[in-house]
């Protein structure tokens, strides 16, 4: 405790002296956080620019972290990573400085050389959905459907498997063995009323790119209006991933009408099932496989606190909530996979429930000046 004292002392004093402030992060709850963002609105901060901010530990050491800018020209926030055993209050100093070179693990881009797809990863796991040249391709799909790149590689590899053409084959990093087909995929969301889905008649009609590491990823995309019980619906998405997850924290906005949201995942050959307050988990075979006894098991979450759990409707697990006309409805989805550090349903489970208490229980952040 002493040590802690001298230490907090020695942040707030090298604060002080550099026109800095100093964070103290809590975690309040009664199970250890690893890898959570921490996230400070830019106008806490002071003494700082972009191009100098600079996160110190208690020990003095630089914290890799990211400036965001969520689409704006002038910075928004400023994030950084913890690991905090229950319980635990840490201090950090934010002041200028030289920035480190921190080595990237989160990153998206669309890829116009593959009709459109946006693509989204991090050390953990990788995703894509369907862009515009799509529906007029060979294929002709229209879907909101979320695919799964499973990984066994901490290093981001959407480019180098885009760029070979064979994302279905694993070269000893993981691989694409995951079905969409006309569906939610993993993860997207449709509007759910009179016992049916409401597709939306094209895939997204444009996507921004709001922030791209070294930390978060975020992407913006936009759907032209469709028909939704008679009413003219339109949506934007908001994606984003940081690093450290398995799981993408998705905003979807549908303006025109109050409705029921249901976020889910598509059923394949589903193994085991798991579900708690506001989240379900279920671990399958890989889907698009040759050989899905060595493609391995994928294991797939929602997590929307106060959503209804249904856990076999129109062949998909879904998490069901009725958003207000234009409001941000916030959700989760995850994906995990059996050779890339998931063991077990046990183990996807522990995690679900873990991001759900997070969600319920969040860090507590104090700024000092």
């Amino acid at each position: 405790m002493n040590r802690r004292i001298i230490l907090g002392a020695a942040l707030l004093a090298l604060a002080s002296c550099t026109h800095g402030v100093r964070i103290e992060v809590t975690n309040p709850s009664q199970t250890a956080a690893q890898a959570r963002t921490v996230e400070i609105a830019w106008p806490e901060l002071r003494g700082v620019t972009p191009e100098n901010v600079v996160v110190l530990d208690a020990e003095g050491a630089q914290v890799p972290s990211q400036v965001v800018y969520a689409g704006h020209e002038e910075p928004q926030s400023l994030i950084f990573q913890v690991d905090a055993a229950a319980g635990e209050t840490l201090g950090f100093a934010v002041v200028a400085g030289e920035r480190e070179a921190y080595v990237s693990k989160a990153y998206g881009r669309q890829v116009p050389e593959r009709y459109d797809d946006y693509a989204w990863e991090n050390d953990k796991v990788a995703y894509r959905l369907y862009g515009p040249a799509l529906e007029t391709s060979p294929e002709k799909l229209i879907t909101p459907g979320i695919d799964v790149w499973v990984k066994s590689t901490d290093r981001l590899v959407i480019d180098e498997r885009y760029a070979r053409g064979q994302y279905h084959h694993d070269y000893g990093d993981g691989m694409d063995c995951y079905k969409v087909g006309v569906t939610l995929g993993s993860g997207a969301s449709l509007p759910f009323t009179n016992g049916k889905f409401w597709m939306m008649g094209h895939n997204y009609a444009a996507q921004r790119t709001l922030d791209n590491g070294p930390l978060r990823t975020t992407v913006e995309l936009t759907y032209a209006p469709f028909d939704v019980d008679g009413k003219e619906v339109s949506l934007v998405k908001t994606i984003s991933l940081d690093a450290g997850s398995h799981f993408s924290r998705m905003e979807n906005r549908y303006a025109g009408a109050e409705m029921p949201i249901a976020a889910g995942v598509v059923r394949h050959d589903v193994k085991e099932f798991g579900q708690g307050a506001g989240w379900l988990a279920l671990r399958e075979a890989a889907s698009d496989s040759a050989d899905p006894a060595s493609d391995g098991d994928i294991y797939l979450a929602i997590v929307l606190p106060g959503a209804e759990i249904l856990p076999d409707t129109l062949g998909h697990a879904l998490a069901v909530k009725t958003a207000a006309d234009g409001e941000a409805l916030v959700y989760y989805a995850g994906s995990g996979w059996s050779k890339g550090g998931i063991d077990d349903m046990e183990q996807w489970q522990e995690m679900t429930a873990d991001l759900a208490a997070a969600l319920a229980e969040p860090l507590q952040v104090k700024v000092i000046k």
